[in-house]
């Protein structure tokens, strides 16, 4: 009887641990759920990333640089060419150099067996060092007839140098000497600083009987398109040269002031 007592009570025991174990294994069960759950979230969050926001470009002065080189750069406007009325008695020729912008042929006078020719050029450097360079050319003159002359023309400034008779020593590159040889040479200068060159050489008497036509020419000068004006023709200055030579045709020279004469003693 004791022995039967003891093991009813021990039954309830049997099962109370029996429920013990079967909520422990309810709460591993909802664990294990809990985390299959968050495993699947962690898989969806994986296949579909966060995007991170694109990046403003960056920009630098380099770029703005390549940026602004990358624009074609607007055509400057062509120089406008200088033009000039031909004088009748002077031939035009085909220049015989690329560096010459036109060429002409002056026929001998009576007496002179060579022609003169004037030959025009566009080249750079300072005016005054390019008269003295053809000034140089020459030599055995009397340096009292060298004239040289500043004019204005249609609102372009002009550098004249005459030399009536010397020995042409034949310009740059030449060997050969010519004597009795003259020269007029003009240096134009446009608006926009282009300086044409006109350099007439050839005897003395048939540079003598070219100065008008040469002065004419020089005062028919204008940009292309625009109207010759040699009533505008104005000289600012001359140095040297007889008188009855250093002044331009259609353009006297402005004089240099005098001493007034001196009043006589009274005795």
């Amino acid at each position: 009887m004791q022995q039967s007592s003891r093991a009813r009570r021990s039954r309830p025991a049997a099962r109370a641990g029996g429920g013990i174990s079967f909520l422990g294994s309810s709460f591993l069960g909802a664990a294990f759920l809990a985390s299959f759950a968050l495993g699947a979230c962690q898989k969806e969050a994986e296949k579909e990333p966060t995007k991170p926001a694109a990046a403003a470009p960056a920009t630098s002065t380099g770029d703005k640089a390549k940026a602004a080189a990358a624009k074609p750069a607007s055509p400057k406007p062509a120089l406008k060419k200088l033009v000039w009325d031909d004088p009748k008695q002077w031939k035009k020729v085909p220049p015989s150099s690329s560096m010459r912008v036109a060429s002409y042929q002056i026929p001998p006078v009576a007496g002179d067996k060579e022609i003169a020719e004037l030959n025009v050029f566009v080249l750079g450097g300072d005016v005054e060092s390019n008269i003295q360079r053809w000034i140089d050319e020459f030599s055995k003159f009397d340096p009292k007839t060298l004239s040289r002359t500043d004019r204005v023309v249609n609102d372009m400034t002009e550098a004249v140098v005459e030399i009536p008779n010397g020995t042409f020593s034949g310009g740059m590159g030449s060997d050969s000497a010519s004597e009795n040889f003259g020269l007029l040479g003009g240096i134009v200068v446009t608006p926009e600083d282009a300086k044409y060159f006109f350099k007439l050489t050839g005897p003395a008497a048939t540079i003598k009987s070219a100065r008008e036509p040469f002065y004419a020419l020089l005062d028919s000068v204008r940009l292309e398109g625009g109207t010759a004006a040699p009533a505008s023709a104005k000289t600012i200055k001359t140095v040297g040269g007889a008188a009855s030579s250093a002044a331009p045709a259609g353009a006297p020279a402005e004089k240099a002031a005098q001493p007034p004469a001196p009043t006589p003693a009274k005795h």
